[in-house]
């Protein structure tokens, strides 16, 4: 998914849910192995992956586990986001050009 922006907050959830599964996979962790590392059941493990609520600990301790945690930094920047979205309405602007300038280049 490339934009979570029109998304409602159960399928936020869900996609959340299929990313953890995603990357809990590639560090070739099963369900139990991860919910004993992290200190919570299995079922919980399952019902996070399925897109079900859970608390904000549960989720540090699965993002801790999957070295991911460093991403839920960016969620408490402030400042940065605004300049890159400036950075990015202003590339936005050149790009949309649709004629060369009117001045008249010297010599």
């Amino acid at each position: 998914m490339d934009s979570w922006l029109f998304l409602t907050e159960q399928e936020i959830l869900e996609e959340i849910g299929k990313g953890l599964k995603k990357i809990r996979l590639q560090h070739n962790l099963t369900q139990k192995d991860m919910s004993e590392e992290v200190g919570l059941s299995v079922s919980t493990i399952s019902l996070i992956e399925q897109g079900n609520s859970t608390t904000v600990e549960s989720l540090i301790r699965i993002l801790v586990r999957l070295n991911r945690i460093k991403d839920l930094e960016s969620v408490f920047r402030v400042g940065e986001n605004l300049e890159l979205k400036l950075k990015f309405e202003k590339a936005k602007l050149k790009a949309e050009r649709k004629r060369a300038s009117k001045k008249i280049k010297s010599l």
